[in-house]
């Protein structure tokens, strides 16, 4: 018989695997939820009316960043490290927790919580991916060997703006880079294989709140990256998901990506260091994608340390963020990222690219007439 996924007031316990669905362009196959990987019910002050809905701006997207100084300070970590909306540890009921995550995530379009690892898992999971580092595991994310590919890089490309090279964990028996399968480097990953699947999890045990509640719906989640920033570098202003009116000419479609998830496991974080390899993110309605990467830094930010146990939860195609800069070869900043999808969405974005790669080689054409 099926049991209800429920969110856990610990992060890691055991959880029966979902399904799996193929996820061509990132090298890597999605998860598809079944019916009954949910959290359970319950009802909210926001209602119907306060429902999110996935319609971009009717203006277009302007995500060239610039020069621009961003807006106020809206909350920055102190000494201590980050403030949480969230401490699962101090929440006997994984149910109340979730609710509590999405209302933050209704309010604000994004959660940061203490997601309560034990401390062992996150420093062999540092290890691991210091590994790999050193291993040369990490790879471009994205392969493009043909037209297909290419057009969907296009579209996953807006979430991988500053992934230089990453691993893409799997919940089987491997992980790939462009050369972590041949290397056999992904042997000895337990502690990033046991993250990473409990990412996977956390997220499905809010689909059906999120759902209920803000009116995001997904039914896969994908596999894990890993990602490091590391040496002199500045990052992009971006959405993960910056689709435009649906048929609208020149606009990208709807790439599936609904809930971002980012799980920060760096046990040597320095408040001296600064926040360096952390993530800044833009507070605009989280009801409606920001018009511009120019309006978005207007907005007060929120800025995350990329510290052990921190897990933040934002939408993929409302929240514009930005990888913190940072300084230097010695310094490596590890982190997890998994996105909540819909299948729906995927389907139909290969199909739609398709179609404006014709409709734009035609005009070629006529021009040349």
């Amino acid at each position: 018989s099926s049991s209800r996924a429920r969110p856990s007031t610990n992060l890691w316990p055991p959880r029966a695997r979902c399904g799996s669905a193929r996820l061509p362009a990132l090298g890597a196959r999605a998860r598809r939820l079944p019916r009954q990987r949910r959290c359970g019910g319950g009802s909210s002050a926001m209602g119907k009316e306060g429902k999110i809905r996935t319609k971009a701006s009717t203006e277009a997207m302007r995500w060239a960043d610039d020069d621009e100084g961003d807006g106020p300070l809206f909350r920055e970590p102190s000494s201590m490290g980050n403030e949480f909306d969230v401490r699962m540890k101090n929440e006997p009921d994984g149910v109340l927790a979730a609710k509590k995550i999405v209302d933050h995530i209704g309010k604000r379009g994004v959660c940061v919580c203490e997601a309560n690892a034990p401390e062992q898992l996150i420093e062999a999971a540092y290890f691991e991916a210091s590994e790999l580092w050193e291993d040369g595991a990490f790879a471009p994310p994205l392969r493009v060997h043909d037209d297909r590919s290419m057009l969907e890089a296009q579209l996953w490309g807006q979430a991988l703006k500053d992934e230089e090279k990453v691993v893409w964990i799997r919940d089987a028996t491997t992980a790939t880079g462009a050369t972590a399968q041949d290397s056999g480097s992904s042997k000895g990953m337990n502690a990033l294989k046991l993250l990473a699947k409990n990412m996977s999890d956390f997220a499905a045990g809010l689909g059906e709140l999120l759902q209920k509640e803000q009116g995001i719906e997904f039914d896969r989640i994908g596999h894990a990256m890993l990602s490091c920033y590391t040496g002199d570098r500045q990052y992009c202003l971006h959405l993960d998901n910056a689709h435009g009116e649906e048929d609208s000419p020149g606009n990208l479609p709807d790439n599936g990506m609904r809930l971002t998830c980012t799980y920060y496991f760096n046990p040597h974080w320095d408040p001296d260091d600064g926040n360096q390899g952390g993530l800044d993110l833009f507070l605009t309605d989280p009801k409606e994608s920001p018009a511009s990467a120019s309006s978005a830094k207007k907005s007060p930010k929120l800025r995350v340390a990329p510290h052990a146990d921190t897990l933040v939860m934002f939408l993929s195609d409302r929240m514009a963020h930005r990888v913190i800069p940072t300084r230097g070869k010695d310094s490596k900043w590890f982190a997890l990222t998994v996105w909540a999808l819909s299948g729906t969405a995927m389907n139909q974005m290969t199909r739609k690219m398709m179609a404006m790669r014709q409709q734009a080689s035609k005009a070629d054409s006529d021009s040349d007439d």
